[in-house]
């Protein structure tokens, strides 16, 4: 019983306990790869404009559309950094709509997820847990299970390297049979793909078992933020409030370098401006820098910095932006969906050769 032997027969059978969850991962993945571009990509009414030279001031453009939409008010801002791009609001009615930053018009107002919204928030939680609904009784015996695909897929990419290396071929005879098809793009697929493939287990891994995190802010000798409520304001009788253009500057000025994600609004006494804000260094899908500002003296009541309030956070954002392509943007969302894809034709093929040295 040789080496190779040996390895040959764990490649085989951990890919046999792990193909269909790794199916699922790979399916999921190529879709939740773009979750935040599919909704805007098949209702582009809603969120595209024509960009023009200047958008109006945010003050004046939320009076606008809080004439339209009273007696609701607009409750929070979500701004884009893409200048063709509709400002999400939410009302105080539970509704959100969506506005054209440049003449106020709004493009869209719904209450609720809408069905692909929906869809996509199922596929998301089939990806991590193997049910529609985060809440679902099976979901914590599916993120173990999805946990463990991940923690598998990591031990195939090495196997299978070593498994590839007395031969080192990676071309594939196309005029052969199809079984030998299959075999040829197996091997080639698993030595193009493997390194991407195993970097997604491992950051996986790291997202999917509880003791990833705890590991991360071990080994930076670092706590998890506190992202609680922010501080409420100090009413002052007879102050006029700022407005809001007013409490964005103080935010930039806070926070230089950063920009402005989204914004709460104070909708009553005692409720200051909460400004959110992306450093240039945080790659992952949301920002985790905040202001927030009172509203009647514009002073500064807190400030959450992301690249100094916890190190170890700052590595499991990075690690999350790796797994999921943020980090490169769109060229890292098509590479991740590939990749994902590429992992089903490699259990595929996978499948056809060993049902048919099975039948031999």
């Amino acid at each position: 019983m040789t080496v190779r032997y040996v390895v040959l027969k764990i490649h085989l059978y951990l890919g046999l306990l792990a193909a269909i969850f790794l199916v699922i991962l790979g399916l999921t993945g190529s879709i939740m790869a773009f979750e935040g571009d599919i909704d805007h990509w098949l209702h582009r009414g809603r969120w595209y404009v024509t960009a023009g030279p200047r958008a109006l001031p945010e003050g004046g453009l939320i009076d606008k559309v809080e004439r339209q939409v009273a007696p609701a008010r607009v409750g929070t801002v979500q701004l884009s950094p893409q200048r063709n791009r509709a400002q999400i609001m939410q009302l105080t009615d539970h509704s959100a709509i969506t506005v054209n930053p440049y003449d106020g018009s709004i493009l869209s107002r719904i209450t609720g997820p809408t069905r692909t919204q929906r869809m996509l928030g199922s596929i998301h939680q089939i990806h991590l847990r193997l049910a529609t609904d985060g809440r679902s009784a099976i979901a914590p015996a599916g993120k173990i299970i999805i946990s463990y695909a991940g923690l598998i897929l990591c031990l195939l990419v090495p196997t299978g390297l070593v498994l590839w290396w007395r031969t080192k071929r990676a071309s594939i005879q196309w005029s052969e049979s199809w079984f030998r098809r299959s075999f040829d793009l197996h091997r080639a697929i698993g030595i193009y793909a493997g390194l991407f493939l195993w970097i997604a287990a491992v950051t996986g891994i790291l997202i999917g078992f509880d003791f990833g995190e705890k590991a991360i802010y071990s080994l930076t000798h670092s706590a998890r933020p506190s992202f609680g409520r922010p501080p409420q304001a100090a009413p002052v009788p007879g102050a006029t409030p700022i407005g809001v253009d007013q409490a964005m500057e103080i935010a930039h000025q806070t926070m230089p370098s950063a920009s402005i994600e989204n914004l709460s609004m104070p909708l009553n006494a005692k409720a200051a401006f909460n400004i959110v804000m992306r450093a240039p260094e945080e790659t992952s899908g949301s920002a985790h820098s905040s202001v927030t500002v009172d509203p009647y003296t514009g002073k500064v009541l807190q400030v959450h910095d992301f690249l100094t309030d916890s190190q170890g956070y700052r590595w499991i954002r990075f690690n999350r932006s790796i797994h999921t392509g943020d980090i490169w943007g769109l060229p890292g969302h098509v590479l991740v969906s590939l990749s994902s894809l590429l992992l089903v034709a490699m259990v595929g093929t996978g499948f056809v050769i060993w049902w048919k040295k099975l039948a031999v």
